[in-house]
């Protein structure tokens, strides 16, 4: 074992130290690597182009991320249609969620309802068309004593 390391490092310093030939000039005399070609010469006319319309993206990953999307069953789905309010409270507890509800009301202007999303009873306010309005609303409570309020798509009663 110890005879082939020898070996091999012998091997290895001949290599290293054997005479290295650099080629120098330009290669063939005569001989032409890329011909330049006019653009006259270049025949486009079967070059199709075509127009692909960029759609952007509607919204951010982030905002997609934040929205939730509860699902609600409404009795008279006549009198609903998709909209937004603003979340000020969930609860695991119904209990807790009503008295919760109860003491905006005595507050808010606004409707308050309590909705269902498994696992959490929700407390939401209003009923607004727009997200824009119902931004504008929550920065409203943000002011006073629902600083986590926050905008969520909802089924609403216009």
């Amino acid at each position: 074992m110890k005879y082939f390391f020898v070996a091999l490092i012998v091997i290895l310093l001949s290599v290293a130290c054997a005479k290295k030939e650099t080629v120098q000039g330009e290669g063939p005399v005569g001989e032409t690597m890329f011909a330049e070609v006019s653009p006259e010469e270049v025949d486009t006319s079967s070059i199709l182009f075509e127009e692909i319309p960029i759609t952007p993206p509607s919204g951010s990953f982030i905002e997609e991320l934040e929205e939730e999307k509860p699902v609600v069953v409404s009795a008279t789905p006549s009198a609903t249609r998709r909209g937004y309010r603003v979340q000020i409270g969930a609860y695991d507890n119904q209990a807790e969620a009503n008295a919760m509800a109860n003491r905006a009301r005595g507050i808010l202007t606004r409707g308050v309802y309590v909705q269902y999303v498994a696992p959490y009873y929700k407390v939401r306010v209003g009923d607004f068309i727009n997200k824009y309005e119902a931004t504008q609303y929550k920065n409203q409570l943000r002011n006073t004593s629902y600083r986590d309020a926050w905008v969520v798509e909802s089924e609403i009663i216009p």
